[in-house]
């Protein structure tokens, strides 16, 4: 059975919080064997919080107003339910961030919560974001690009599995699978070209945590998002992990953004 990638912070240590990032026992994937990002490394991630602010998912900025993510990080909630904070590396540090209503959510039509796929949404926020030196819009990889390559994970979770849940933002550089890669590797369970998947070693790659999060590929200063974390087996147990490919969605996403 697949098991969504699903994050939520479960514990942020001993810290003294105005606002508190509250624990969602529902939620649970992190990344493993990451490394914690500098400021402003990643300046496009999201995190998605619920009305008690917990942090669920993540989720990218590809446009002032819009932000994309997983289907089942939003799949029958309520746009009034949710919000999203940008500009943080620290999921205790939201208060230094910049924090979005929801206005709209619009899931993919297609997205079939049994076997996982089509899993992509977007989020109109109520009131645009606007760039600085901590907040800025990733671009859409606009052709499918399938070959192996490498690329980076970005998440809150675990550096170790099992291990501590850091507060801060991990990133994992990554080697993307051919789709006939993954289709072999996952041979019990569905993968469609409209999917990505990632792994590099045992001990290695997403877990109980970053769902809807970024995948990218840097070429210098260029960054591109390829994928969002959607599914894999927890944690790090050298399958690979899947990942909704943008690019098989770009024409949906823009024709419901008009970006």
């Amino acid at each position: 059975m697949k098991s969504v990638i699903l994050l939520t912070i479960l514990s942020v240590g001993s810290y003294s919080l105005a606002s508190p990032v509250k624990i969602d026992p529902r939620i649970d994937w992190r990344i493993v064997g990451g490394s914690t990002a500098a400021p402003g490394q990643f300046p496009f991630i999201i995190s998605l919080r619920t009305a008690s602010n917990s942090h669920t998912c993540g989720g990218s900025l590809i446009a002032n107003d819009w932000v994309v993510t997983a289907a089942h990080c939003v799949y029958n909630a309520r746009p009034t339910s949710l919000s999203v904070v940008a500009g943080i590396n620290q999921l205790n540090a939201d208060a230094q961030g910049v924090r979005a209503s929801i206005s709209k959510i619009i899931v993919h039509p297609d997205y079939n919560q049994n076997i996982i796929t089509n899993d992509i949404a977007l989020l109109k926020l109520a009131n645009p974001i606007q760039e600085t030196d901590l907040i800025k819009i990733v671009s859409l990889e606009s052709k499918e690009n399938d070959v192996v390559r490498n690329c980076t994970l970005i998440g809150w979770g675990r550096t170790s599995y099992p291990g501590n849940i850091p507060n801060d933002l991990q990133f994992l550089n990554l080697k993307t699978l051919t789709y006939e890669q993954c289709k072999s590797a996952w041979a019990t369970e569905t993968i469609v070209q409209s999917e990505i998947c990632t792994l590099t070693q045992t001990g290695e790659g997403a877990c109980h945590g970053d769902s809807g999060g970024p995948l990218v590929e840097e070429s210098g200063e260029k960054v591109n998002l390829i994928g969002l974390v959607s599914w894999g087996a927890p944690c790090a147990r050298g399958v690979p992990d899947v990942y909704t490919r943008v690019s098989a969605f770009l024409p949906w996403i823009k024709e419901n953004t008009n970006i």
